[in-house]
C-alpha cells in the first residue's frame, strides 16, 4: 500500500541567527525572514473593532515578507469577513449572501453571482475556496449548508460554469467546527467535533468523512488542518503536553507524521526541557491554526504570539502586527502571496 513519504531532518539544533532577533524576542529561538513558499501573513478582523464596523487587517511574517500593494485593503467590499484562502486567492463573504474572491497581491476582486437560495451570514455556513491545482486562476466555492438530520449538503459555485450548484451528496451529521474549512489539492476540508475530518471533492462531486491522526481525540481541540508541500497536501497539526506535532494524509486516507516540535511549558524563571531537540518555550500550550505553504511550516499561536514555525530548517518567525496581538480564537486566514489573476468569473 503506497503511503506518503515521511521527511526526514535534523532536529539536533534550531537555526541561530542572532544579528535579526527583534528586540524583546527570547533569543533562544529564531526569527528570520521566510523563503518562497513559506507563509505571508494572515488576515484577521481585530476584535477591537466595533460590532457596526468590520475591519480586515493583514499582518505579515518577518521583515522581508512581499507587501501588498494597497495595505489599507481599500479596494476589497466594506463589511465583507475573510473566510478562507487558497493558492494565493482569498474568499471574503459579506452580508446578503454576498461572496468575493481576490487577490491581494494584485489587488483584484471579483463579485460571484448570488446563490439561488440566500445563505445565512451569522453565524455563516462552513466554506472553503478551492483552487484548481491545474489552472490557479480558476476555483470553486464550497458551501456546507446543515440539512439538519440529514447531514451536510453542499452548494458549489464554480468559476469555469459562473453557477451555483446543489450537490445531493450528503456527510456526517456531527457539528463542523467553524473557521476550520481548507483546501488542499483540489479539496474542501474541515473538523467536525466528532473529532473527524469531512472531505469534498467539487470535480468529482465525491463527500467522505475520515478518522484524524492520533493523538487529536485526546488533544481537547488543539488541532488544526492545513495544507503544506508543492502539491497541496492535506496536514494536520496537533499539540500534545509535550510537542506540535504534524501529520500528512496519505493515498489511502491514512495519516503519516512528518516531524515534530518539541515544546517546553515555563514554570517560573526555568523551561523545562525534553529530550529530543531544543524546545520552543511556552506558558500556555499552543493553539494551531489554519495554514498553507508549499514548504512545511505550520502557524501556531503561542503565548498571545503568531508564529510560523518551518519543520525542516527550524526556523521560527513571528507575525508583525500593528498593535496588540488577537487573541487565539480569532479567525485567522493564512495566506500565500501568489500573483495568478482572478479569472473572469463566467455568466452561469
Amino acid at each position: 500500500m503506497e503511503t506518503a513519504m515521511a521527511m526526514v531532518f535534523d532536529d539536533s539544533e534550531w537555526i541561530l541567527a542572532d544579528s535579526i532577533i527583534p528586540e524583546g524576542i527570547d533569543a533562544d529561538w529564531v526569527i528570520t525572514d521566510g523563503d518562497e513558499g513559506s507563509v505571508s501573513g494572515v488576515f484577521y478582523h481585530p476584535s477591537a473593532a466595533g460590532s457596526r464596523r468590520i475591519c480586515l487587517s493583514y499582518a505579515s511574517f518577518g521583515r522581508l515578507s512581499p507587501a501588498l500593494p494597497d495595505p489599507s485593503l481599500s479596494f476589497l467590499p466594506p463589511a465583507a469577513h475573510a473566510r478562507s484562502s487558497s493558492r494565493g486567492l482569498l474568499l471574503l463573504r459579506g452580508p446578503w449572501s454576498a461572496y468575493y474572491v481576490c487577490n491581494p497581491a494584485t489587488a483584484e476582486s471579483r463579485r460571484i453571482p448570488l446563490p439561488p437560495r440566500p445563505h445565512h451570514y451569522n453565524p455563516a455556513p462552513p466554506l472553503a475556496l478551492v483552487v484548481r491545482p491545474d489552472d490557479p486562476a480558476q476555483f470553486h466555492i464550497v458551501c456546507a449548508i446543515d440539512a439538519g438530520s440529514s447531514g451536510y449538503r453542499f452548494e458549489i459555485f464554480s468559476s469555469v460554469s459562473g453557477a451555483w450548484k446543489a450537490s445531493p451528496v450528503a456527510a456526517s451529521t456531527d457539528p463542523i467546527v467553524p473557521g476550520s474549512g481548507v483546501s488542499a489539492a483540489g479539496v474542501a476540508y474541515w473538523r467536525t467535533s466528532a473529532p473527524a475530518v469531512i472531505a469534498y471533492d467539487p470535480e468529482a462531486e465525491e463527500a467522505r468523512v475520515l478518522l484524524p491522526p492520533p493523538g487529536c481525540k485526546e488533544a481537547d481541540g488543539r488541532w488544526q488542518l492545513g495544507a503544506a508541500g508543492g502539491s497541496g497536501t492535506l496536514c494536520c497539526t496537533c499539540v500534545t503536553r509535550s510537542a506540535v506535532v504534524v501529520y500528512c494524509l496519505g493515498p489511502s486516507d491514512e495519516w503519516t507524521a512528518l516531524g515534530s516540535v518539541p515544546l517546553a511549558i515555563i514554570g517560573g524563571d526555568e523551561a523545562v526541557e525534553w529530550e529530543s531537540g531544543d524546545p520552543i518555550p511556552c506558558r500556555e500550550l499552543p493553539r494551531p491554526l489554519r495554514f498553507e505553504s508549499t514548504n512545511l511550516e505550520v502557524v501556531l499561536w503561542v503565548d498571545g504570539r503568531v508564529l510560523a514555525v518551518d519543520l525542516e530548517t527550524r526556523r521560527v518567525r513571528e507575525i508583525r502586527f500593528n498593535g496588540p496581538a488577537p487573541c487565539h480564537d480569532e479567525d485567522y486566514v493564512s495566506y500565500i502571496t501568489t500573483a495568478p489573476p482572478v479569472a473572469p468569473v463566467a455568466s452561469g
